[in-house]
């Protein structure tokens, strides 16, 4: 029996230990869901919005590229939204198995203390009370009979806090059982939460191609998909002025951010043609003046594009300071980086983005997986570099 209870103790000091070591909080867990469901709750609030755009879209002349634009942005905010709802899912998984590791834990160590109860229980049974009553009787000395008492009373007062210690395990093990049930709850919910939102991307994706093909065959429409992203580009010109107006705090963090990290860097000015590439692939659409295949009109690339898979990864080419991350017209997700020397690169035609604004990011570092657009022939990330309010030709700048 003693035998038994020492392996039972041990038994629990080490699923303990592995809790300690592989585990997090349930705490811990509650605070990722918690942020993980702000961020559900806000891209949902856009997604409603854009819904809510399409009856006044279909009523403008041209508004079949708004459409078309809305239904894009509407793909990329829900493949965002099926990503941030695998990763609760799976943060609801792990807390569930800590739940469970917390419930059967509590379950070895409520049988060892209730072995122990049921020991000092029979302890107590033989002792007998008129025999605690010879243990103060036969005492030689006072000094004697006040240890006796002491030695009783503490004897008692350890089997009260054994008791009390049994009924709050057997506590915790109801509310950690009550807890795996809601958990096994919320998990079925995100499971079916998850399903419909695949299934609403599917049908927006079978919208998109609708569109894409009625786009196509109308050379008004396409001439008026150029003009939406020759707008983009100067939209992106104006955020990057706008940047400029408080890029001495952020090449001041980027200087921290180096220095903490004990990085030594070229100045940006001294990278030509050391970059690495942003994606791999090869270049499609050089910078510059362009010939459109179907209007034969002259239309200008403000950087390169290169084709590469769908879902590869698109990283920075060199350290800096994630400045905006946007939505514009004909270039889909968009992410800007300044780097020192006043430096900006832009990444576009992207999904998955795993930075935040106002991140600093090493280079080399993943910033979005590449996305596959038809209207753009495929996966075709656009990568753009700027040097204050001027486009440079990137390609001159990456390894050959």
């Amino acid at each position: 029996m003693k035998f038994k209870n020492i392996f039972r103790i041990v038994a629990v000091l080490l699923i303990f230990s592995i809790a300690l070591c592989f585990g997090e909080s349930i705490d811990e867990y509650d605070k990722k869901i918690d942020q993980s469901n702000g961020r559900l709750k806000g891209l949902e609030k856009q997604l409603t919005s854009l819904r809510g755009d399409v009856k006044k879209y279909q009523q403008q002349e041209q508004g079949l590229i708004r459409e078309m634009d809305n239904t894009k942005r509407q793909i990329s905010l829900t493949n965002e939204k099926i990503r941030l709802q695998k990763r609760e899912l799976e943060l609801r998984k792990a807390k569930k198995r800590q739940l469970q590791r917390d419930y059967e834990s509590a379950q070895i160590k409520s049988e060892a203390l209730i072995d122990r109860y049921k020991n000092r229980v029979v302890h107590a049974y033989k002792l007998k009370p008129n025999r605690q009553l010879d243990l103060f009787i036969d005492a030689t000395s006072a000094r004697e009979f006040y240890y006796r008492v002491k030695y009783i009373s503490a004897v008692n007062e350890a089997d009260r806090k054994l008791y009390d210690e049994i009924i709050d395990n057997i506590n915790f093990i109801d509310t950690r059982n009550a807890q795996v049930d809601r958990e096994t709850r919320a998990i079925v919910k995100s499971v079916m939460n998850m399903e419909n939102e695949e299934e609403n991307l599917r049908e927006l994706k079978n919208d998109k191609e609708s569109k894409y093909k009625k786009i196509h065959a109308n050379k008004t429409l396409i001439a008026e998909q150029i003009k939406e992203k020759e707008n983009s580009i100067k939209e992106i010109q104006k955020l990057i002025y706008k940047t400029q107006k408080d890029k001495k705090a952020y090449l001041i963090r980027l200087e921290e951010e180096r220095k903490k990290r004990e990085i030594v860097e070229l100045p940006f000015s001294q990278k030509k043609g050391k970059l690495p590439w942003p994606a791999t692939g090869k270049i499609v659409s050089s910078f510059g003046k362009q010939k459109h295949p179907v209007l034969g009109t002259i239309t200008e690339n403000s950087g390169i594009d290169i084709a590469t898979v769908s879902g590869s990864a698109v990283r920075a080419v060199s350290d800096g300071v994630v400045v905006t991350i946007t939505w514009l017209r004909g270039f889909g997700n968009t992410i800007i980086v300044l780097h020192d020397d006043n430096y900006y690169t832009v990444y576009s035609h992207i999904d998955n983005i795993d930075v935040v604004q106002d991140e600093y990011v090493d280079a080399g570092q993943k910033l979005a997986t590449a996305s596959f657009d038809r209207s753009v022939n495929g996966t075709r990330m656009h990568f753009e570099l700027w040097h204050e309010q001027e486009k440079i030709n990137p390609s001159y700048w990456l390894r050959k």
